[in-house]
């Protein structure tokens, strides 16, 4: 397992006091970060469903998913293993599991906005047990593991470290006229050599005139010596993310004063993360360091959100707590951001740079470190 026994039994345990204040009967965590937060399993079986059922009135826990993943769950995780086969019905499976805890009637939370809860399965689901009460636990699951421990800080940490030897990887591959994919390869070979896991996202590598593209992840087209291009990646640590991204224009050009204001307003979201305050306000800061700078009103989504845990499509664990206007969520001492600058203005430039920053007592702390005007190979 990645954590002691114990700490996935106090997980358990934070999870059911909640679970209590709610009056809830049970659990069905179907969320591929959350069934590893709270059972330790760590594979790539979550395209078909996974879940992990947790019963308020004991300290039982178990896993239902595919069969063949019995051996894996065996040496990951301490839950009792329930498995079914290719020509059973799931939802039956998980049927099976929650009638024991006599729930006719009863309230159950899960996820309605995880992509791992199928539609079809949840129809099935709700007519073998007779209609329970669904709860929607999706925030209370992401409030559970937004504070992280010693032990998850130590390996965001290193996801951190390891995000940094791809950055430099990416960079030094960025020589004269090349490919996306070349990058992409150079930051994959050199994150997974030194230690990475897979990441929950591919690295992202463009041009700047197609910075606002922005989940696509790399093109054919051949990138020149001319090119100033955007990369964004993650490295994983045992599922932790560390995401970093940076602008890097080619040598002799300078970075102009978009570069400058957009280091100006990351500079004003780490200085910002204390623990107290909220996620509004941050943005707010972020938001009044940018317009300063343009003397007029600027807007983007957010500047940031909440990383961690990952599994694909993404490093952000499905749900986006950010940055952004009208989030009151409170900053606490162990959480982790990917806090993000971007500059896209007709007049001064484009230039986007982003890191990850833990939380403290007394601030942030920044776990990636790359350099923030780096510059292409001659």
């Amino acid at each position: 397992m990645t954590f002691p026994a114990a700490e996935y039994e106090q997980r358990r345990a934070n999870v059911r006091a909640s679970m209590a204040e709610g009056q809830l009967d049970a659990l069905v965590v179907t969320a591929p970060e959350d069934v590893y937060y709270l059972s330790g399993l760590n594979n790539q079986g979550h395209f078909v469903f996974t879940a992990l059922v947790l019963d308020a009135g004991t300290d039982h826990a178990t896993l239902v998913a595919r069969e063949m993943e019995a051996p894996t769950a065996a040496v990951q995780s301490a839950c009792p293993f329930v498995g079914y086969r290719d020509g059973d019905d799931p939802a039956d499976v998980l049927a099976d599991v929650l009638r024991p805890l006599g729930l006719g009637g009863r309230r159950i939370g899960h996820q309605p906005a995880s992509l791992s809860f199928p539609v079809a399965v949840w129809q099935v689901l709700d007519r073998r047990l007779g209609s329970p009460a669904w709860v929607d636990c999706g925030g209370m699951l992401s409030d559970a593991r937004a504070v992280r421990t010693d032990r998850e800080i130590e390996l965001l940490r290193h996801a951190g470290t390891l995000s940094d030897v791809g950055m430099r990887a990416g960079i030094e591959a960025a020589s004269g006229t090349c490919s996306g994919g070349e990058i992409v390869g150079a930051m994959e070979q050199a994150m997974l050599s030194a230690g990475s896991d897979y990441p929950a996202f591919v690295p992202l590598v463009r041009p700047v005139d197609r910075i606002r593209q922005e989940h696509v992840a790399w093109t054919p087209d051949p990138i020149t010596s001319d090119d100033t291009l955007f990369f964004e990646l993650s490295a994983a640590s045992a599922r932790y993310h560390a995401p970093l991204g940076r602008t890097v224009r080619p040598r002799g050009r300078e970075s102009g004063r978009a570069g400058e204001l957009a280091r100006t307003g990351i500079d004003a979201i780490v200085a910002g993360l204390v623990p107290g305050r909220t996620a509004e306000q941050v943005y707010r800061e972020w938001a009044a360091a940018i317009e300063a700078g343009l003397s007029r009103r600027y807007e983007r989504h957010h500047c940031g959100y909440l990383v961690g845990i990952g599994f694909p499509p993404s490093w952000m664990a499905g749900r986006v707590d950010s940055l952004r206007p009208g989030n009151e969520m409170t900053l606490r001492p162990g959480m982790t951001f990917h806090v993000q600058s971007w500059v896209l203005d007709e007049g001064i430039g484009t230039h986007a740079t982003s890191d990850t920053a833990l939380v403290t007592t007394d601030g942030a702390e920044l776990l990636t470190t790359t350099p923030r005007g780096p510059t292409r190979p001659g």
